[in-house]
């Protein structure tokens, strides 16, 4: 066999094989594509940070970082459905994170806002749904991406989502720590690896029902960062974030204003004051006083669910007396003003009452001497 030949054979073999390898490549796709979910599920079974955040019989977790919706039934993973598209994080219109109850459930569903067809939608929190991706009246899909805090999925997983949620399943809709990093100058406030966040900076409250056609009348946005602890996290203590020294400490019950067992810390930081604010704390160290210089990394005290002279905060109807689980996390804030309120002076109403704003302001937190805490102590991967 001349060289030519020898060529010719080889190349032919290679050909041969590399076909053969492709079509049983594609035949086992194929096989696979159909089992998919399974797949997902075996994948992520073993990923401590889709552990179930909360045991109850049935649990969906919006993971709005990884943009993916896991189902819990009695502890186990269930399904995976991916998220489409969700509103840009720090918009007013953002997706709602924290703890809530499926709703009212709508197959065939028109906007109250837009000329638009949002079908198979479930409510999620008042206004924001979950829903198949829009479509126009002459069934045109809306080219945007952009949502108004509704979570969009494609219209197979929107259908899926419609099919598998009841209403009064429990949803927990929040971020993680998957992209992010601490910045160098300063101490994580928590375990954060160990922690989500479960309500983020400008989150909206829903607190009047005005109904008129700009719906952020009816809201107060959240001005701080409230850190939740996973099942398997073992260290619940705070930290403060820099040094500085303990301008305020305030006792659960002795005007409080719901924020419990505080403590508020001034740190000077490119040649301005900055205070941090740690809430809600079950305990705060008792070496602790007023003037007292603290290190950054010091402990502080542990997180917990204290206000209004209790263990206030509960998932789901909170109250001293309620017997819902507790809302154990950490709210964190970073403001311009050593005081409880806001620093730039608000009106917050809540159940009909107007007082000062405590922990959330009518508008965007950043007008009101807030800094988000993500963006301040924290930096993209």
């Amino acid at each position: 066999m001349n060289k030519i030949n020898l060529y010719f054979y080889s190349i032919t073999l290679i050909f041969f094989l590399s076909t053969l390898i492709l079509l049983l490549s594609f035949s086992k796709f194929y096989e696979f594509k159909g089992n998919l979910n399974n797949y997902l599920l075996s994948l992520l079974s073993n990923n401590s940070n889709i552990i179930p955040k909360f045991k109850e019989g049935r649990v969906w977790e919006i993971d709005l970082t990884n943009n993916q919706i896991y189902f819990f039934e009695n502890g186990k993973l269930k399904t995976i459905i991916p998220i489409a598209y969700q509103a840009p994080y720090g918009r007013w219109y953002q997706t709602p994170t924290g703890y809530f109850r499926v709703g009212i459930k709508k197959e065939k569903h028109i906007s109250s806002l837009f000329p638009v067809y949002m079908n198979y939608a479930v409510q999620m929190y008042e206004d924001f749904f979950i829903h198949e991706i829009p479509y126009y009246f002459n069934g045109q899909r809306v080219s945007s991406d952009f949502s108004g805090g509704c979570i969009r999925l494609e219209k197979n997983y929107a259908q899926k989502f419609y099919n598998l949620a009841k209403k009064d399943d429990l949803i927990v809709s929040y971020l993680t720590f998957d992209n992010l990093k601490i910045k160098k100058q300063f101490h994580p406030p928590v375990d954060y690896k160990n922690f989500f966040i479960r309500q983020r900076f400008n989150n909206p409250l829903r607190t009047k029902y005005f109904r008129g056609e700009d719906r952020r009348i009816d809201y107060i946005q959240h001005a701080g960062l409230d850190l939740s602890p996973l099942p398997i996290a073992k260290d619940l203590n705070v930290y403060s974030i820099y040094d500085g020294i303990v301008v305020k400490i305030v006792e659960n019950g002795k005007e409080d204003h719901g924020l419990g067992n505080t403590i508020i810390i001034e740190h000077q930081i490119e040649n301005k004051k900055i205070y941090s604010l740690y809430a809600h704390l079950s305990e705060i160290d008792k070496n602790l006083k007023i003037n007292n210089f603290v290190k950054k990394g010091q402990i502080l005290g542990k997180i917990g669910s204290t206000g209004f002279g209790c263990d206030y905060w509960r998932i789901g109807d909170d109250g001293c007396q309620n017997n819902n689980p507790l809302d154990i996390h950490l709210h964190l804030e970073i403001k311009n003003k050593p005081i409880l309120e806001s620093p730039i002076p608000a009106e917050c109403e809540i159940k009909n009452i107007k007082t000062k704003c405590y922990g959330y302001t009518p508008h965007n937190p950043d007008k009101f001497g807030y800094f988000d805490p993500l963006g301040f102590i924290f930096e993209k991967k």
